[in-house]
């Protein structure tokens, strides 16, 4: 039996080691800004980005992948933003096999360049319009071309999967002969089971150098994306391209959370994470989502119900010894139990009106978090305002105050912003009067608007579309909202989504209050400021 204090699996994991040839070390490519960010309704603004590669640096994350700069100016900014962190981990960007994508990679001072181009027939035929020798000819050019600027070269055979696997294995070998370094095997539409992707894994092993590492990108189309990735290990590869909370197109990809957990219950094999930031950073990543992306209450490992029990049976054995219905402790991966009393306690934190401003500085230096002098300022009034009212400040009230003001749009890239909100309701029908700040030419005009509406939050919503209708045409697809903690005097966080008319783009946008009305305005400029930057860096 596979046992160690913190975990216990089958033993039959210890009786099939001896038959997978397993490799020494698995590493960690993290693509959850590129791939990850690419979920529908997703969409991070720089600053939360920033925070994301932070804490997947912390977790020790080996690679990750900040993003396809030649794609719009928002990428590359970003790509050169983590690339200039001074993070630990190795910085790699995303190109095709153009050498205007690759020159872009080079301009953003990445440390290493990920690059990609279709193999299976379909996409040849269908997308690319080449052959395969244009393939292959193409692969040595452009590989080529990207070793000339980096040590460190990975090659995608995008839709490998559904590729001649003899062709596929060609391909990266031509890749392997331009001075590839690192071969990625994508599982570009989840379609395949984790016995025949072994097979793909273990055939390429065996064409392969023994210093070329092989990396391996599932998707999760059929639930199957952890489980392939696995096989892709068991069968020689050393390296899983994952995302937090497995985010990604279509049904997602493989999970950060899952794959680390997986490698190191069932097999062992050394790795640079540190578990212990996994639900953490799982956490983070969530709060910055929106609503259409929430943790499920009966998600592996991480969900609310992963470590809960009712059954009888379970809870007496579990009394007795924690590991007879829970394979792993929940610490492992950063999660606190205690009672719910001990945890009200865990999460009180002595934060209000009196708290000085070296206390909260200090605070949140030791949680890793960067700040500008006016975002501290920020944080610190909300802190004040709330204690001000009397009303006693949680750990994750004040971690979602933080999200708010730290991942927020600077205000120098802001275009709307709230200058005053006035709401009558009760008996009379409710009305609210809003005061904005519209950026227009460089400087802010100031333009009210008022409305009657369903309710307070309704008229609000109403009241500002009076205003902003002739700058942008949107649509409020979702609109949630959620106690941060109990009770109630608890802040109300507030998730939107949002779509521009005219480009269908869609982003999520969430504000944190203790005034539920105040919540959702905030929320609701948030995104439309996300929704002008984005039409903004587009039109390009």
């Amino acid at each position: 039996m596979v046992e160690k204090d913190d975990i216990k699996v089958s033993q039959m994991m210890e009786t099939i080691r001896s038959n997978l040839n397993l490799p020494e070390k698995v590493y960690f490519f993290d693509t959850t800004l590129r791939d990850g960010e690419q979920t529908p309704g997703i969409s991070f603004t720089l600053a939360e980005k920033k925070l994301i590669a932070k804490a997947l640096d912390e977790a020790k994350i080996d690679i990750i992948e900040a993003g396809f700069p030649v794609i719009s100016s928002g990428d590359y900014e970003c790509c050169k933003m983590i690339a200039g962190m001074g993070l630990d981990c190795e910085v790699i960007g995303l190109a095709r096999l153009l050498k205007k994508d690759i020159d872009s990679v080079v301009d953003a001072s990445m440390d290493s360049i990920h690059v990609f181009i279709a193999t299976s027939d379909l996409h040849l035929k269908n997308k690319l319009k080449m052959t395969r020798n244009e393939v292959l000819d193409r692969i040595t050019e452009m590989v080529g071309y990207a070793k000339d600027h980096y040590k460190i070269v990975e090659f995608s055979a995008e839709d490998a999967t559904r590729s001649d696997l003899d062709f596929l294995i060609k391909a990266n070998m031509t890749a392997i002969e331009a001075g590839a370094t690192r071969i990625n095997i994508p599982d570009t539409v989840g379609t395949i089971s984790p016995t025949a992707y072994g097979h793909i894994i273990k055939n390429n092993r065996e064409a392969f150098p023994k210093d070329v590492r092989i990396s391996v990108h599932c998707h999760n189309d059929f639930g199957l994306a952890v489980a392939n990735s696995l096989a892709g290990v068991e069968n020689g590869a050393a390296q899983i391209q994952t995302t937090v909370l497995g985010t990604g197109e279509r049904a997602g990809n493989a999970s950060f959370e899952e794959s680390v957990m997986s490698i190191y219950a069932f097999y062992g094999i050394p790795m640079n994470i540190n578990t212990k930031k996994l639900y953490p950073t799982a956490k983070l990543v969530e709060s910055f989502c929106g609503s259409k992306f929430r943790i499920p209450t009966q998600a592996p490992l991480i969900g609310r119900n992963a470590f809960r029990h009712e059954s009888g049976i379970h809870t007496h054995a579990m009394i007795q010894n924690a590991r007879t219905y829970e394979p792993i402790t929940p610490s492992l991966l950063g999660i606190n139990r205690g009672d719910e009393i001990n945890q009200i306690l865990a999460d009180s934190i002595q934060f209000g009106k009196h708290s000085g401003r070296h206390a909260l500085k200090a605070k949140l230096e030791n949680m890793g978090i960067t700040f500008t002098d006016d975002q501290f300022s920020r944080i610190m009034n909300r802190i004040k305002a709330i204690g001000d009212k009397g009303h006693q400040i949680m750990e994750e009230d004040f971690m979602a105050i933080v999200r708010d003001e730290i991942g927020d749009l600077p205000k120098e890239e802001k275009y709307v912003i709230l200058d005053e909100l006035t709401v009558l309701t009760g008996s009379v029908t409710p009305t609210s009067t809003v005061k904005l700040k519209i950026k227009k030419n460089g400087d802010y005009e100031t333009i009210i608007g008022s409305s009657i509406g369903v309710g307070p939050v309704d008229a609000s919503m109403q009241a500002i579309l009076k205003i902003i209708k002739q700058d942008l045409e949107f649509e409020l697809l979702s609109y949630n909202i959620d106690a941060v903690t109990g009770g109630t005097d608890a802040l109300g966080r507030v998730f939107i989504e949002l779509m521009d008319k005219k480009t269908q783009k869609i982003v999520t946008a969430s504000a944190t209050n203790e005034d539920v009305v105040m919540s959702s305005v905030l929320a609701l400029l948030n995104g439309m400021n996300k929704l002008i930057k984005a039409t903004k860096e587009n039109s390009k």
